[in-house]
């Protein structure tokens, strides 16, 4: 893009320059030549008029020209793919830690899930529940999908703890694939 950028900054400032010098002088430098009696050729005081405005506007289009491809170069793009994927990772690794003992829930795994995805994410990361414990995350403009997959196991021991704590048990667990869930 830089290429691109520097060859219409300079096409059109030799343009603008070209529109600035005197337009009689630049006839016979340039295109006299190719005529057998150039007197007779010269061009009307309109017509070195009207090339002189063509001049200045070829370089003023051409500068502006490179002005937008340098704005839409300095775009952001957002996250890609694998920076969507590290932050599905780090989040899935904050909600594998909260297994212990109480019901889980799906539900309380989700504000959880959206929780660390906020966090790891920065702003940077869109979530957006996919059902069934699956959160489909994207960059912050829909692209580069990744799919965190959340599922929350209860078990029930009857015997009870010797601490004290609910016989009852839960346990998270994570996985992270590229594209769409």
């Amino acid at each position: 893009m830089t290429a691109l950028i520097v060859l219409l900054l300079a096409l059109g400032a030799v343009m603008f320059v070209l529109g600035c010098l005197n337009q009689r002088k630049l006839y016979w430098k340039l295109a006299a030549w190719q005529y057998r009696n150039p007197e007779a050729n010269e061009p009307s005081d309109a017509a070195l008029g009207l090339n002189r405005f063509g001049l200045i506007t070829s370089g003023v289009l051409l500068l502006a020209g490179a002005g937008m491809v340098n704005a839409a170069d300095n775009q952001p793009q957002g996250y890609s793919t694998s920076q969507v994927r590290a932050v599905a990772s780090a989040a899935a690794s904050k909600v594998d830690s909260g297994s212990g003992s109480g019901i889980g829930s799906s539900s309380g795994a989700s504000s959880d899930v959206y929780e660390a995805v906020n966090d790891e994410g920065d702003g940077n990361v869109e979530i957006r529940s996919a059902g069934g414990g699956t959160y489909e995350l994207t960059n912050r403009y829909g692209k580069n999908p990744v799919c965190l997959t959340v599922t929350v196991e209860n078990d029930l021991n009857i015997g009870g703890n010797s601490d004290g704590d609910s016989p009852w048990s839960h346990s998270i667990s994570t996985s992270v694939n590229e594209g769409p869930c």
